[in-house]
């Protein structure tokens, strides 16, 4: 059974994952949880439109999750996008490439920043598949980075790239931090906005004046949004708490993901969200 918001349609997931669409754009999430969630899993997202397809991040449990739930094999995945280097997001990473090498026998196209790439391969990946039987081997043999261009220096860095007819605007998140609300000595992390329709954040810190400036810049319909309900990992996460003061125009378009079994108990429909993102349906629009 599907239902309709606004902008968009709900739709259950059926028997394997959809890697193309009558044209429109169809988001799926290969689970919506933090880091160390074993039930909806760790926050992955699977986009296609038209005959593209894209992954945003590949976590530990991804190609688990992807076999399991989705009857789908990581290597079908052709074009992945990586928005920081924490093991929920990129944990899969290695072997999302080796078996593009050695089994689907070609590249994964790559949507990444050359500051990421360098950051990604150097403390990440390198020390797991730099030796094969062809000698030392570097990211490039692995994965195909896609063209990128940055559009945007101030007030936060932008880039952007295409993956077919899905456009990607990645803007610069402040994540993990070494001085409070420093961007500039916060982790390299990403957010994405989706042919100017959707904004994921991924992981981010709740950085207000960020978000209304992209919702004053672009037309965004979908909010999905990062979310600490544990408290554990508050400044790091943007919190239930500090999500809950937004204006009632902008909570009505967000949906709440990145978290733990605990918001179950919340009823965020009530508090003004439009919900929690959950695994195993299609937002399609």
């Amino acid at each position: 059974m599907c239902y309709n918001s606004v902008q968009m349609t709900i739709k259950p997931f059926n028997s394997n994952l959809e890697f193309t669409t009558n044209g429109e754009l169809s988001l799926f999430f290969i689970g919506t949880g933090n880091a160390f969630e074993k039930d909806v899993f760790q926050t992955n997202l699977f986009i296609a439109k038209g005959k593209d397809h894209l992954l945003i991040d590949c976590g530990t449990l991804c190609s688990y999750v992807m076999e399991k739930w989705c009857n789908t094999d990581i290597k079908d995945i052709e074009n992945v996008l990586f928005t920081h280097p924490h093991a929920d997001h990129i944990g899969g990473a290695e072997e999302m490439a080796l078996v593009g090498k050695y089994i689907a026998r070609r590249k994964i196209n790559l949507v990444i920043t050359d500051k990421l790439k360098k950051l990604l391969w150097n403390e990440s990946l390198r020390g797991g598949i730099q030796y094969s039987e062809e000698g030392k081997m570097t990211l490039d043999d692995y994965f195909n980075q896609l063209p990128i261009k940055q559009i945007q220096k101030k007030p936060f860095e932008m880039h952007e790239a295409n993956v077919g007819s899905i456009n990607l605007k990645l803007f610069r998140t402040r994540h993990v931090t070494t001085h409070k609300n420093s961007l500039r000595d916060s982790m390299l992390s990403y957010g994405v906005i989706i042919d100017d329709r959707i904004l994921f954040t991924a992981d981010t810190q709740f950085n207000e004046p960020q978000l209304k400036f992209l919702l004053e810049k672009y037309n965004i319909e979908t909010i999905f949004h990062d979310c600490d309900i544990s408290g554990y990992s508050r400044g790091v996460h943007a919190s239930y708490e500090e999500l809950c003061s937004f204006p009632a125009e902008i909570r009505k378009k967000m949906y709440l993901c990145h978290y733990t079994k605990v918001i179950e108990n919340i009823d965020t429909v009530k508090a003004g969200f439009a919900g929690l993102a959950k695994p195993r349906q299609y937002y399609i629009f």
